[in-house]
């Protein structure tokens, strides 16, 4: 079997919040709790969950922009989990980040030129002429033209400004990419220019994806198998097709339900569930289940004992007690 790229295991982060001088004092929230993935070379794996579910977070973490507070990060065959910023340098060309905000992500005082020459010059110690001529292959490959060097990032739009983002992730070949919702702050019609250049991309480079979003619909199509992520912890982990049609969480099904479905003649609309309460606070998380205050088919055990996350006859990993009957499509 193929050795995995990334292998994360038991990983969490927490963040002390608040002062001593408030009212509360200092609290611990917890983003990221014990979560297990294995990321297999050339594969695109999908990580979903609502807002504030700590996907962002965990995407920083395996990127290494966030110390992890325990568990173990192995990228390419290496313990990277502790490495120090100068031990981390040879690493960073190999694991790159596509942020949300394109605009947000770009030093607005610098060319473009300048943005994706500076992984260059750092890394590769390359000469002007070569740093110039490398930059205006970098734009081509992802849609632009080498022109487009000499402007500012305000000159651009949204989508041209996230290429931009792109061609510096690109920069240095690197074996893996984490996209951290790297459409939603798109239109429709230039999120699907961005996925199918993604697309493009992944097949040319060799790439490995870990495809960060809540948009369930732009996930389905691109990722090969699908990671559900809930209040800092993974519920169901498994192949993208099996799990649109056959989830096994309630929160999965909970969440599928909410993609909009068209109706043809003859079709029938998928069954909308609604989930009631609020997402509880990572600061002060409930006991056993942590679904289990939102859930429509808790039982006691839900509130008193945490599901591990185990394996069911079908190959997928779920966090459930009672995983729905996954013979019935939703």
């Amino acid at each position: 079997m193929t050795a995995p790229l990334y292998d994360i295991t038991n990983v969490s982060k927490r963040f002390r919040i608040g002062s001593r001088l408030s009212a509360q004092g200092v609290r611990t929230l917890q983003a990221v709790d014990g979560v297990s993935l294995s990321i297999m070379p050339g594969e695109t794996l999908g990580l979903v969950g609502e807002s504030g579910c700590g996907k962002s977070t965990l995407g920083r973490c395996l990127s290494r922009l966030y110390d992890i507070n325990e568990g173990a990060l192995v990228f390419d065959g290496s313990d990277i989990s502790h490495l120090s910023t100068r031990q981390m340098r040879p690493v960073r060309r190999k694991i790159q980040m596509v942020f949300q905000d394109p605009y947000a992500s770009l030093n607005p005082r610098r060319r473009v030129q300048d943005l994706i020459a500076e992984p260059l010059r750092i890394h590769l110690k390359l000469s002007d002429a070569q740093v110039k001529d490398r930059v205006a292959g970098l734009l081509e490959q992802v849609g632009l033209l080498p022109d487009h060097a000499a402007r500012y990032p305000h000159e651009f739009s949204g989508g041209q400004r996230q290429r931009i983002g792109i061609a510096r992730a690109i920069a240095l070949d690197p074996k893996m990419v984490i996209l951290d919702e790297p459409v939603s702050a798109l239109d429709v019609s230039v999120q699907a220019q961005i996925v199918n250049l993604l697309a493009d991309l992944q097949d040319r480079l060799k790439l490995t994806y870990l495809f960060i979003a809540h948009d369930l619909s732009v996930v389905r199509q691109v990722s090969t198998r699908i990671a559900v992520m809930y209040l800092g912890s993974i519920v169901e982990l498994g192949d993208a097709d099996q799990i649109f049609s056959q989830p096994a969480h309630p929160y999965t099904q909970a969440l599928i339900s909410a993609v909009p479905k068209p109706i043809y003649a003859g079709g029938v609309a998928r069954n909308r569930i609604i989930l009631t309460g609020d997402v509880p606070s990572p600061i002060n998380p409930p006991s056993g289940c942590r679904f289990h205050t939102r859930c429509p088919f808790v039982q006691e055990k839900c509130r008193k004992e945490r599901p591990a996350l185990l394996p069911l006859l079908d190959g997928r990993v779920v966090a459930c007690h009672f995983p729905l009957n996954t013979s019935s499509a939703v």
